[in-house]
């Protein structure tokens, strides 16, 4: 009788530590599962994909102006050649030259014009007069006209407004294509740096050192 609650006591004792070995394992299992869901996951930061490499088309990129276009524009408009290569103060030196040549053409031939009309009323007026003497020979009459004074003095404003006129004129064309052929060269050396700079300075001997220095192209 002894021996049987013993025995049922040590099976019961054997279940109970079967279970909590069971249930121990179990909490094991559920911690770890915890643990392993409440950790926070970090994303691996995502490398910046390269950037395509940029193609740049040589005919997009700015062309300097060719010679032979800078000699186009400064015919075409005072001080444009210039201008398109970046040297103004030359562009705004032929500009007003020639703006002034061309004013003043334009006066000189306005005066011209004037000088003429009133010279024709005063020789139309002589040879009325001259008419009105019984004077019809042409020879008389050109001599008549030749000796008035009036009139001689206003054929020489006349000859003088035409001869002004002239020298305006070839002024003009002589400044045209002289910024014209300055535009074309100053195009050729728009590349080339300051040619010569000169430097002086005080030697220790009381003497003065002049040197030159000449800067030569890059290219």
């Amino acid at each position: 009788m002894t021996g049987e609650p013993r025995e049922r006591a040590d099976v019961r004792g054997g279940e109970g530590a079967t279970a909590y070995r069971r249930a121990r394992a179990g909490a094991r299992v559920l911690g770890v599962t915890l643990v392993i869901v409440g950790t926070p996951v970090t994303a691996s930061p995502q490398e910046p994909e390269p950037a395509a490499p940029v193609e740049v088309d040589a005919r997009m990129e700015p062309v300097g102006i060719s010679p032979g276009g800078a000699f186009l524009r400064a015919v075409l408009v005072p001080g444009w050649g210039h201008a398109a290569i970046g040297s103004y103060t030359r562009g705004g030196f032929y500009f007003g030259a020639e703006i002034a040549t061309a004013y003043t053409l334009v006066r000189t031939r306005q005066r011209l014009d004037e000088a003429r009309g009133h010279r024709s009323l005063v020789e139309a007026a002589l040879r009325q007069d001259l008419t009105a003497e019984g004077i019809t020979d042409p020879a008389s009459i050109d001599a008549r006209l030749d000796e008035d004074a009036d009139l001689r003095e206003l054929r020489e404003v006349v000859e003088a407004r035409e001869q002004q006129q002239e020298d305006l004129v070839a002024l003009g064309l002589f400044l045209l294509f002289l910024s014209g052929a300055d535009a074309y060269v100053s195009a050729h050396l728009a590349d080339f740096p300051a040619p010569i700079e000169l430097e002086a300075a005080p030697s220790s001997h009381g003497r003065m050192d002049v040197g030159i220095r000449l800067r030569l192209p890059s290219n």
